[in-house]
């Protein structure tokens, strides 16, 4: 560890580590990231023909295998499941520093570690439990090892080789292992790793340009050739896979259409990730980091002769966005995603690295304040990773509130189908689980039969998401809108949940909705109960209505004589002086616009749900909770409110 410390890529490392394990569970896993853990709770048998067949799962076996067995030893927890990719992810910076030394000197190699190390980007998909972040970072390793191939790095062999044939013949093993087992981990982890592919050759082309009069070239050339051959080789199977099933998925688009913007679009992800701050900041700051980066792809190498092996980062990503832009013509969606090329962004993080140590070669004052700066605004950047707005889909959330508010006789609906595995991981509650629709609906008829037969259950929770293809017309939705109350709804980060009272016309009270006392009616509306949660609350939500926080107000009632009118009473949350600060959302279909007052018979009780949205600049107190009937005199307090002082 002494030894380690003492290098600054020691430091590099330790940062790396730091950064990738602060706030690991922050996130609940989304969708992705649940299917990661079904697959890598399968048989390793299974997981491999399911990943060689890439039709139930459209990526390698590789990273659900390693998954498998790192979970066996540390456990199957969030914090177990994302461990690893943040293990490999930091690990990154090794092969990253050793690319970028042999491009641009050590001080190249040390920013572009430190710029990988920290890159919001990067750090992000270090702690996704998916293959992205392990496929670049053994990628960078097949890179390395083709580095030292090819340009003659073979450690401390070099000078036994000029004593010992034995050694001479040895010394490029040792990079050739690495070269091609870190490609074909990399192919067997991510399918577009195979983009490096051809950009490996093309390094391997100028390195033996650079090296033509030395001795060792030809076997150094010919060590690369078979570790490309060899990754090449066992990527075949997987290959013929991949093309048989691409465009199952995603339509056939035009080549290179549009693809500028999506360009513009992930040079910021890639830089800078996703801070909340203005457009004009975020469009200048990525002007600057994208002209850092082609700056260091044109100077040349300090005290390397003049070399420019920028033309290294330049081939890298040329390459990579010709191919990916030539096979939208097969896959519209090749650029659908930032993720999908995230091999582009250490490129990036090389090219910068170059210039910060250009920079600092030519005016030591410039570079060091230069690379201050931009060190300063990726952490500030990198802080975005762990805040409410960049949140995944709160599947851990989501459950728990089904959890805590449905009764122990309602039911919960996932839609679509297969997002159950991500609901299902959190999910601990009593409630039946249902998720009958598989195919797209397109008539209400395909509903009718399934939804029916929930009828016995006192309200139904419906849990969206990655449902808008498979129902385009919300016929789900608006098959429980018809017929029953709305109880409420809320909107975790990429889900929605609405939830249908089923048992809204009653003949007497629950045993939970104790009456209240001496309370006037309402015109021709007698209230009976008011139960509201919760009572004591900070007044603004950044997790499921953002930016407000919901009161939820449970009423019942009855007639207190024939109604001259249809009725619907409101809620409000009012100070000492009676100004409001919150406000039942009116909505067409709670219980008192599906079944009006005027329809109602004189013996039946009627239990309505309101939600409360309070103004998030509530200033902290207590305040009055009271009920209205609009167009009836008179006024009812439920209870008092207490708004808490918000969290810094």
């Amino acid at each position: 560890m002494r030894r380690i410390l003492r290098h600054p890529l020691g430091w590099i490392l330790l940062l790396a580590l730091g950064v990738r394990f602060f706030g690991l569970t922050y996130h609940s896993l989304w969708f992705d990231e649940a299917v990661s853990t079904f697959w890598a709770a399968q048989p390793t048998d299974e997981i491999w023909r399911v990943g060689m067949a890439l039709v139930q799962d459209k990526h390698p076996p590789l990273y659900y295998l390693l998954l498998h067995l790192w979970t066996r030893l540390v456990g199957g927890d969030d914090w177990g499941v994302r461990s690893l990719g943040v293990l490999i992810g930091a690990l990154a910076v090794l092969p990253a520093y050793a690319i970028g030394r042999r491009l641009g000197g050590r001080r190249a190699g040390a920013f572009a570690a430190l710029l990988l190390a920290v890159n919001p980007f990067l750090v992000w998909y270090s702690q996704e439990a998916r293959m992205f972040m392990p496929a670049t970072a053994f990628a960078l390793i097949g890179l390395d090892g083709l580095g030292r191939l090819a340009h003659g790095e073979h450690g401390e062999h070099g000078e036994r080789s000029k004593r010992c044939g034995v050694a001479a013949r040895l010394s490029g093993l040792g990079p050739l292992l690495q070269l091609s087992l870190g490609f074909t981990a990399a192919l067997y982890s991510y399918l577009y790793s195979a983009f490096l592919l051809p950009v490996a050759a093309l390094w391997l082309l100028i390195a033996v340009s650079l090296r033509r009069h030395q001795p060792t070239a030809r076997r150094d050339f010919v060590l690369s050739v078979l570790g490309l051959a060899i990754a090449a080789i066992l990527f075949l199977p997987l290959a013929w896979s991949a093309w048989r099933v691409s465009g199952l998925e995603s339509p056939p688009g035009q080549p290179f259409a549009g693809l500028l913007p999506v360009l513009a679009s992930m040079l910021r992800i890639y830089t800078l990730g996703w801070p909340a701050w203005g457009a004009a900041w975020l469009t200048a700051l990525t002007i600057g980091v994208g002209a850092l980066a082609l700056f260091g792809s044109i100077v040349p190498t300090p005290r390397r002769g003049g070399q420019r092996r920028g033309l290294y980062l330049v081939l890298w990503l040329a390459v990579v966005i010709l191919i990916g832009g030539a096979l939208m013509g097969r896959n519209a969606r090749i650029f659908g995603e930032s993720r999908y090329q995230i091999i582009l962004a250490p490129a990036l993080c090389l090219a910068v690295g170059r210039a910060l140590a250009w920079l600092t070669a030519w005016r030591r004052p410039a570079g060091l304040i230069g690379s201050a700066a931009l060190l300063a605004v990726t952490a500030a950047a990198l802080a975005y990773d762990w805040t409410p707005q960049n949140r995944r889909e709160a599947w851990r959330e989501a459950a728990a509130y089904v959890a805590e508010h449905a009764g122990p006789n309602d039911a919960v609906l996932i839609q679509a189908d297969y997002v159950r595995v991500a609901f299902m991981r959190y999910f601990r509650g009593p409630q039946g689980l249902f998720f009958p629709f598989t195919d797209r609906l397109s008539d209400v008829q395909q509903v009718d039969g399934p939804l029916a037969g929930l009828a016995e259950f006192d309200a139904v929770w419906v849990v969206q998401s990655h449902h808008q293809d498979l129902d385009p017309d919300n016929l789900v939705l608006g098959w429980f809108a018809a017929r029953y109350p709305l109880i409420t709804e809320v909107f975790p980060p990429g889900i929605a949940i609405h939830a249908y009272n089923q048992r809204y016309r009653l003949a007497a009270l629950p045993p939970d909705a104790l009456p209240g006392r001496d309370w006037p009616a309402l015109g021709s509306l007698q209230p009976l109960a008011c139960l509201y949660r919760p009572a004591a609350l900070s007044p603004r939500d950044d997790l499921f209505h953002p930016p407000s926080a919901w009161i939820h107000v449970t009423s019942y009632w009855r007639l207190a004589g024939p109604p001259a009118g249809d009725l619907r009473p409101r809620f409000r949350v009012v100070d000492a002086m009676g100004q409001v600060w919150g406000e039942s959302l009116a909505r067409a279909n709670d219980a008192f616009g599906l079944w009006p007052t005027t329809r109602w018979a004189a013996d039946e009780i009627v239990r309505g749900d309101h939600d409360i949205n309070m103004n998030p600049i509530t200033p902290p107190g207590t305040y009055r909770l009271i009920l209205e009937a609009p167009g009836a005199t008179g006024q009812i307090t439920c209870g008092p409110v207490e708004i808490r002082r918000e969290r810094p």
